[in-house]
This record gives structure tokens, C-alpha cells and sequence, in this order.
């Protein structure tokens, strides 16, 4: 599982017209493209005050995670992916 973090500058803002259409035809085919790339899409948030998006994926490949992102979501962000395992785990591995 990863949480993914794209962050962007105003100027780069996916709202603004000459970003707009590129944003919303990714936008559009994320669920397909995420089905092809076979990832699973927990959730996907935004703090539009912030120029944040958070995604929470899931996929057997890290690989996947840069494909799905591709094209305008790499391009007009700076990107943080972190992989992430439930809490629980963490403490069955940490703690004896």
C-alpha cells in the first residue's frame, strides 16, 4: 500500500485553463487507467487551499504507481509516495 502526496505551486494549479483540460481527461480515465495498471484506489483526497492532493493506492508494484501518475500529475507536481503497512503490523514486527 501507498500514500502518495502531489503537491503543486499556485502557477502550476490543475484548476487554471491552460491545465484544465490535460487535468480532467486524467481525471476521467483514472479509474480505468488504475483498473489496467492494477491498482486499487482506496481514496483520494484534496486540500485545494493547500495545492494538495493525498492518494491512498494499493498495488503489487511500485512500478504501477508511476504509470498511474504519469503525464500532468508528475509533471505539475512534486511528489511524495511512501510505502505504508496497517499499524497492527508494524507493532507485530516491532514489538515482541
Amino acid at each position: 500500500m501507498f500514500v502518495a502526496t502531489l503537491v503543486h505551486t499556485p502557477e502550476m494549479c490543475l484548476a487554471r485553463k491552460e491545465f484544465s483540460t490535460e487535468f480532467k481527461a486524467w481525471f476521467e480515465g483514472m479509474d480505468d487507467l488504475a483498473k489496467k495498471l492494477g491498482i486499487m484506489v482506496h481514496g483520494i483526497y484534496s486540500c485545494p487551499n493547500e495545492h494538495t492532493f493525498y492518494f491512498i493506492l494499493d498495488t503489487s508494484d511500485y512500478k504501477n504507481i508511476t504509470a498511474f501518475f504519469s503525464g500532468i500529475m508528475l509533471t505539475n507536481h512534486t511528489g511524495k509516495i511512501s510505502p505504508v503497512i496497517t499499524l497492527k503490523e508494524a507493532v507485530d514486527i516491532l514489538i515482541k
